[in-house]
């Protein structure tokens, strides 16, 4: 009906008035989108509106450790989407900053300064609790497996032992068959103890010894969020695990790889994961700077491990090219027959030097004897 109207009535087309005032130097907007009473000092978002904002901003939310921060949302879908806004303030690589600068900027810190924080860990929490039932269902099953057997044997008593060794035997055959279970039971307090590896938020500590301050997950609902102080040069990555990929926004993103790992080389040597979906300061190129211990050239470039190794592939190929274009189809075979044709002559050549000296050591012997003979005669 409205599209009906709209069609049916005639069009009238008005110069607005306020479009252009040739009288003055000012202009109005024409279909401008702001709200005729605008005024940023009264219009300043509400408390509630602030709260709700500033949840979704980097090192402002209060990261609880109720057992509802753990359970995930349904669909799982939710859990994907990202929540975390860029932090306020934080030098990006590009037109203003060079990435050395935006690296001299986090060096002249005088603060911490946050450096990371992951989006919620609902999904681990969720893979590794089935992770760790699976396995725990799996061992139990295999001890009580091994008590059954160890008992048949110990009734059947097939070998006819005294009761002193048959009750030794049975031991044996108890700590024989419960070794596969006690191993996936081990497995399971391992699964269930990863999300306590989980890197929630991380600080960067400057000082004449630099550090790296952050948080993790406590092993049970309710307990206190766990805090670690490392020193960065004991803090490293593999050297596999380059965090700079060149996607997402932050240039983390991997497809194959959702997480990378850091390791704590000393006092004590433990694992810590990182998720790569959630804040990274400036880019994914500080923190290889930082864990990598690469220099910041190195890093500059941005060459993700992938890319190296295409560049390696391509320098390859084109090298195979360039030789089946020179010597045909089968340059390969062509290449193996000369090398093995110099190796046939490098060959021949040291069996010719090795005749050459046992002949020149027959005539030396030869000359020695003869000069004998002659010295004997006078």
């Amino acid at each position: 009906m409205l599209l009906t109207r709209l069609a049916i009535a005639p069009r009238i087309y008005t110069r607005p008035a306020s479009l252009l005032s040739f009288g003055s130097r000012s202009f109005y907007r024409f279909r401008s989108n702001l709200p005729e009473n605008f005024n940023p000092k009264t219009d300043l978002p509400s408390e509630g509106e602030w709260k709700h904002i500033k949840h979704h901003i980097p090192g402002e939310s209060i990261q609880k450790n109720d057992l509802k921060s753990r359970v995930p949302k349904f669909p799982l879908v939710k859990e994907i989407v990202p929540t975390l806004l860029p932090r306020p303030g934080v030098p990006q690589v590009g037109d203003q900053y060079s990435f050395k600068q935006v690296l001299n900027i986090l060096k002249r810190k005088t603060k911490p300064e946050l450096i990371y924080e992951a989006e919620p860990h609902r999904l681990y929490f969720l893979a590794s609790i089935c992770f760790a039932v699976l396995l725990t269902v799996y061992g139990l099953v295999l001890l009580e497996y091994g008590v059954y057997e160890s008992s048949e044997r110990y009734k059947l008593n097939e070998k006819e032992l005294t009761k002193e060794l048959l009750d030794r035997e049975w031991v044996f055959d108890v700590a024989k068959f419960s070794i596969p279970g006690l191993i996936l039971l081990r497995f399971a307090l391992a699964a269930a103890r990863f999300p306590t590896r989980l890197i929630r938020r991380m600080w960067y500590l400057p000082g004449r010894v630099e550090h790296i301050k952050f948080t993790s997950y406590p092993m049970f609902p309710g307990q206190a969020t766990p805090v670690f102080t490392v020193p960065l040069e004991n803090l490293v990555r593999s050297k596999r695990a380059k965090v700079w990929t060149g996607r997402g926004f932050y240039g983390t993103a991997d497809n194959s790889h959702f997480y990378f790992a850091l390791r704590e080389t000393a006092p004590k040597a433990r694992s810590w994961v990182v998720d790569r979906k959630g804040f990274f300061w400036s880019d994914g190129r500080v923190f290889d700077v930082l864990f990598g211990k690469e220099s910041v050239a190195e890093a500059e470039l941005g060459i993700p491990y992938d890319e190296q190794f295409g560049i390696i592939n391509r320098g390859v190929k084109k090298q195979k090219d360039q030789l089946r274009a020179q010597h045909g189809m089968f340059y390969k075979y062509k290449l193996q027959a000369a090398e093995m044709k110099k190796d046939f002559k490098r060959a021949g050549d040291w069996v010719g030097s090795r005749v050459g000296i046992e002949e020149n050591k027959q005539n030396n012997d030869k000359k020695l004897l003869e000069d004998e003979k002659k010295n004997k005669k006078h």
